[in-house]
């Protein structure tokens, strides 16, 4: 049932304790990695083997086979895009002339000089988006009409014509780069309760991108020092927004991943946005080791790569790059056969539709709701008291709640996020459909689990 995100500020948090199998997949430092229509409408979408899970330590998601060919259904629905061209949606980080205008060329951006330091396999990517033109300028130094300081995902899709479909217009780019999160933190009461608007906003827009075939890339968001509360939250809004892009298996960059590890976490003195490599002048393209200790030259790399890798398996046929890095989800989401919580973080598409009956209602955690829809079932096992954050979202058409239990015994219920700690042992997490009149309204969902931060007092 539709409520408010509840959060519990109690006194201290546990800390946090490791799951056995969590940090599945490489773990790349910042220089070696610079990684349907609604795909979550579709959860087995991704081909025999399902879609490719994406690891949550790693700045660039894997590029599967099953990727690979989400990128190409997309872009096949769309033969009248420029295969040249690439839209940037978002907020100050892609306003910035630090983000991608020196890959434009000494002929576009003479002050900036590129250092690829021996990635020479990025030149032909280079030199075909150099190529593209929207009015005079390339894609990459192009000043975005979808992108303003202090927005949202919600503000690009407001108005007619939004901002989005003047810039879709103007582009005809067969490409996206799409970062939207940390003003999205701020659009609600609380950070927790931000989240599904967030989710909501991104789905629409990421449908409005693929039904023109545009492919898209969706950045997270960077860490943040301007608030403890908020640096708290990001990586939770870092999984909220991979769990996103592994659902419709799309690309996704971490900079939360990429920039934690820097030197005041590659940030400037607010906070919140990234800094970057001065030699003279501000230097975001130069890619040796100097370079990459900083944000914007980490972010402009991942970013170049995700676009080279896009070109490749979508307009020259290349193969995948990556192998499938973590195996799929365990278990069938019954009681009997639950799915498998493996480490944390843990994400997974599913649906209540077709799901199990077994259970109608909970009532230690709160008498009286319907819970008379299917359910899915995960198993989490913990080897130490763990303190947890649970978040589902769903389509504004489907209403599935979350419950926590162990020993069969409901510890707590809500329509979004639970916070709680939780003892050594097995627990039971049941995705429930809510039935309100009679009427069930199951369907396509995410679930995302991870550890609290330390000192998270909403964990308690």
């Amino acid at each position: 049932m539709r409520r408010a995100v509840r959060s519990r500020a109690l006194a201290a948090a546990a800390a946090v304790a490791a799951l056995p199998g969590a940090g599945c997949g490489d773990t790349p430092g910042p220089a070696a990695d610079a990684g349907t229509a609604d795909a979550a409408a579709d959860p087995d979408a991704g081909g025999p083997a399902g879609p490719t899970r994406y690891p949550a330590d790693r700045i660039r998601s894997p590029v599967t086979e099953a990727v690979a060919a989400r990128m190409r259904a997309i872009a096949a629905a769309g033969p009248g895009q420029r295969d040249d061209v690439f839209l940037k949606a978002g907020a100050s980080g892609t306003v910035s002339t630090r983000l991608l205008y020196c890959l434009a060329g000494p002929a576009h951006q003479p002050t900036y000089r590129v250092d690829l330091a021996g990635r020479d396999h990025l030149q032909p990517t280079l030199d075909h988006f150099r190529a593209g033109r929207v009015g005079a300028t390339t894609p990459f130094d192009r000043a975005t009409l979808a992108a303003e300081v202090g927005r949202t995902a919600r503000w690009v899709l407001t108005g007619s014509p939004s901002p989005l479909d003047q810039e879709l217009a103007a582009a005809v780019p067969r490409f996206a780069v799409v970062n939207y999160g940390t003003n999205d933190m701020g659009a609600a009461a609380s950070y927790g309760a931000a989240l599904a608007p967030f989710w909501d906003a991104m789905n629409e827009l990421l449908d409005r991108l693929a039904a023109e075939g545009v492919v898209t890339i969706i950045t997270g968001l960077n860490p943040r020092a301007d608030s403890a509360e908020a640096a708290r939250w990001v990586p939770t809004w870092d999984a909220v927004t991979r769990a996103l892009a592994e659902a419709r298996q799309l690309p996704y960059l971490s900079l939360y991943v990429a920039a934690s590890p820097l030197p005041d976490q590659g940030l400037v003195g607010d906070g919140i946005h990234g800094n970057v490599y001065v030699d003279g002048t501000a230097q975001p393209c130069v890619f040796d080791a100097t370079g990459l200790g900083f944000n914007y030259n980490l972010r402009n790399l991942a970013t170049l790569e995700a676009l080279h890798d896009a070109r490749g398996v979508v307009l020259a046929g290349a193969a995948a790059p990556d192998a499938p890095p973590l195996p799929p989800v365990a278990g069938g989401g019954t009681a009997a056969d639950p799915y498998v919580i493996d480490g944390l973080p843990f994400t997974h598409t599913a649906s209540t539709a077709g799901g199990e009956r077994l259970r109608d209602a909970y009532p230690a955690c709160d008498a009286g709701q319907d819970e008379g829809g299917p359910e899915r079932t995960y198993r989490l096992d913990l080897a130490a008291p763990t303190a947890v954050r649970a978040v589902v979202l769903d389509a504004p058409e489907v209403d599935v709640d979350l419950h926590v239990l162990s020993a069969d015994t409901c510890l707590e219920r809500h329509d979004r996020l639970v916070d709680r700690t939780l003892p050594a042992g097995t627990h039971t997490i049941v995705v429930d459909t809510f039935r309100a009149g009679g009427v069930e309204r199951a369907g396509a969902y995410t679930l995302v689990l991870l550890a609290c931060e330390a000192g998270d007092p909403a964990c308690g």
